[in-house]
């Protein structure tokens, strides 16, 4: 753990079974892991060693077939999984139509959660995004469903500001005091100008002089009376009024306050005219536009932990070193944690602060990126790393033998098929996990038993 954080994300002993027609597959076999606020973390590993799994699991998102066997992962103190654990604990016989009933359960008591404080960013965009609404509105519906307050506050704001508000808050800006702009805007009770205005000043795409044009702008803009009372009350309590009217009228102007606010999202990440990117189809973006729509639509709403499933796997080199600058550039403003999974040693290089190499859904070696990835102790690490293309010559050597069938996992150590270093305690018992100081962790019998150091 690092000195001075604390976790955001516990996941402790988490097996998780899948039943199927061909038997049970153990996906998850006793996973520990702790994810710090502030941090990255980088996890990697084969495909088929649970990376995307855990992910789902820490957000909630499992099929009716997932079986909770042990464990926990606590957000905040909530813990996920117990609705699944104790279904699997007191059932005599795994039932999916049954477990179904616990996962609704879960879905209630994580609506408070999910898009709130853990978001995620699927593994490809394409299927991720709605092919048959505006890619705004999708960004947009994040807020509509878990912050309308804001859309309310900001639009309220743009009606009550004067000219003279906004050119003194524009001094603020100027001055690079942020935090007397928002003492500024909360005395005059202009709560959500901020927002905007923060937004449009921050964006590097544009002159200076065009900032200051926009900023000046955000003034004056009346809103029917019927309109305004509605969000007040949208403000206050974060809920729409309950006349049918009404509601109907003020639902379509945090509609549009909705997209107003993706546009100037995506115009933070980069995206070139995002207020006509806004009105198009998921079908008429690029990929990297693509992969900035469904990043906009994880972070709109300031989560205290984003999961990041490969979100590069499927660009092109250019493209993915333009998420990777966008990554770090996210990292630097805000004070989110980041789970990164991925199976490109060098991707999680760059963004990772620290690393979790998982082999057979159970973490082998954990630690900080320089001393994993300079001084791998785990062998299953190890050859990861000599598998790895460098500008350095050296021989690659490829990891013989494949990832085991889950259904029917070796016995011991999972590893001690394809290892070069087994031992008869490998092929019998389970290595634990041992602690080699400065948070670099690895499970294997020749730093338990003491042979290596």
């Amino acid at each position: 753990m690092s000195a001075g954080r604390e976790p955001i994300v516990t996941v402790r002993n988490l097996r998780l079974w899948y039943y199927t027609r061909r038997g049970v597959y153990k996906a998850l076999n006793g996973v520990d892991l702790e994810v710090m606020r502030g941090e990255v973390l980088g996890v990697a590993g084969e495909s088929g060693c649970g990376k995307s799994t855990l992910g789902l699991t820490i957000m909630g998102l499992l099929p009716r077939n997932a079986a909770i066997v042990d464990g926990e992962v606590l957000i905040d103190g909530f813990d996920v999984v117990k609705p699944l654990r104790e279904y699997y604990k007191k059932a005599k016989k795994f039932r999916p139509d049954k477990n179904e009933d616990a996962l609704k359960r879960l879905h209630k008591e994580m609506t408070r959660i999910r898009g709130v404080k853990v978001t995620m960013v699927f593994q490809e965009p394409m299927t991720a995004l709605n092919p048959v609404m505006p890619v705004g509105y999708q960004i947009a519906e994040v807020l509509l469903q878990h912050n309308m307050s804001l859309l309310a506050k900001r639009r309220l704001a743009r009606a009550r500001a004067t000219k003279d508000d906004v050119k003194e808050a524009l001094n603020f800006l100027r001055a690079n005091d942020y935090a007397g702009l928002i003492e500024y805007v909360k005395a005059k009770g202009l709560e959500g100008l901020e927002d905007q205005m923060l937004a449009i000043w921050r964006r590097r795409d544009l002159h200076d002089l065009v900032k200051e044009i926009r900023i000046l702008n955000m003034c004056c803009d009346p809103v029917n009376p019927i309109i305004e009372r509605g969000l007040k009350y949208t403000a206050r309590t974060n809920k729409l009024p309950a006349a049918p009217v009404i509601r109907q009228l003020v639902r379509r102007e945090l509609v549009k306050e909705g997209y107003r606010k993706a546009a100037e999202f995506l115009g933070l990440l980069g995206m070139p005219e995002p207020e006509k990117v806004v009105r198009m189809y998921p079908h008429e973006l690029s990929g990297g536009m693509r992969q900035r729509v469904v990043i906009a639509t994880a972070m709109i709403n300031n989560p205290e932990l984003v999961i990041l499933d490969e979100p590069t796997s499927a660009l092109d080199v250019t493209v993915q070193a333009g998420i990777l600058e966008l990554l770090n550039e996210l990292k630097q403003q805000t004070n989110a944690a980041f789970i990164f999974i991925s199976h490109d040693l060098s991707v999680l290089y760059q963004v990772s602060d620290r690393v979790a190499i998982m082999y057979a859904g159970k973490v082998v070696e954990v630690g900080p990126r320089d001393a994993v990835f300079r001084e791998p102790k785990h062998p299953y690490t190890q050859m990861l790393m000599e598998a790895v293309p460098t500008l350095e010559p050296h021989e690659l050597k490829g990891i013989k033998g494949e990832v085991p069938d889950l259904r029917n996992p070796p016995k011991g150590c999972m590893f001690h098929p394809r290892c070069p270093y087994a031992m008869p305690i490998c092929r019998e018992r389970e290595p634990p996990m041992v602690n080699l100081g400065n948070g670099h962790k690895v499970a294997c019998w020749l730093y338990a038993g003491g042979e290596r150091k």
